[in-house]
């Protein structure tokens, strides 16, 4: 999905038309690479640091009998555990040493691949998209309309979440489980790869429910740009 293809006139048309209708606005915002999830890699990796390490002793492939001749040979260790006790500074230090190794490959095979979305909690993706959906209504100033219509349409191509963000003026009138049906038509459109026309349908269905409860004024000021907008 990180290929979608949008036609910016098709929809900055449909918004036009849209608004025409309506005294709201109209916003979509498509966020093409993935969020930023730094606490997944830190935490698989921490995971993978504490849990290999026993798998492994548990399997009788303890760290030092493997690690010894090569940290014997680079530090000039003695012979690890020789006396049968496994507790020695030697057998511990090597221990510590194949966690930190274990950390850090983890962690960078995590932090730079796309293993790091895929890892992240479904609940967690969605709560960031949410997030930054949230910071985009700001940004873009659609708060600040004069009767609380906004309507920003926000798409996480990588993330595959979209989010219908209402402000208060319009969310208060309109039912809950229609803004869920909007999520649901351009979800539907892009699974068959046409995100054009799902953000077109979006923005008409939602123009409808503007202009049901907003309809244009006299001089029906355009407050917000009819575009689409890529971050």
């Amino acid at each position: 999905m990180s290929t979608l293809k949008i036609d910016h006139s098709r929809i900055n048309a449909a918004i036009a038309r849209a608004e025409a209708g309506t005294s709201g606005e109209i916003t979509c915002v498509v966020k093409a690479k993935a969020l930023d999830y730094g606490e997944t890699p830190l935490g698989w990796a921490a995971a993978a640091a504490m849990i290999l390490p026993l798998v492994l002793a548990v399997m009788g492939l303890l760290p030092h009998d493997w690690l010894e001749g090569i940290l014997s040979s680079l530090l000039g260790w003695r012979s690890i555990g020789v006396d049968g006790n496994l507790l020695t500074w030697e057998a511990i230090l090597t221990y510590a040493f194949f966690q930190l190794a274990v950390f850090a490959i983890a962690y960078v095979v995590i932090r730079f691949t796309g293993l790091k979305l895929w890892l992240t909690p479904l609940a967690t993706r969605r709560a960031k998209v949410h997030q930054k959906a949230l910071e985009q209504f700001y940004a873009r100033g659609m708060h600040l309309t004069a009767a609380r219509t906004g309507v920003l349409i926000f798409l996480a191509v990588e993330e595959h979440v979209v989010e219908v963000i209402a402000d208060g003026g319009i969310y208060d009138k309109v039912d809950k489980s229609f803004w869920n049906d909007t999520v649901a038509i351009l979800l539907k459109h892009i699974k068959a790869g046409d995100a054009t026309g799902g953000f077109e349908e979006a923005i008409t269905v939602c123009g409808a429910a503007l202009a049901q409860h907003f309809p244009p004024t006299d001089d029906n000021p355009n407050e917000l740009p009819d575009v689409l907008i890529e971050i």
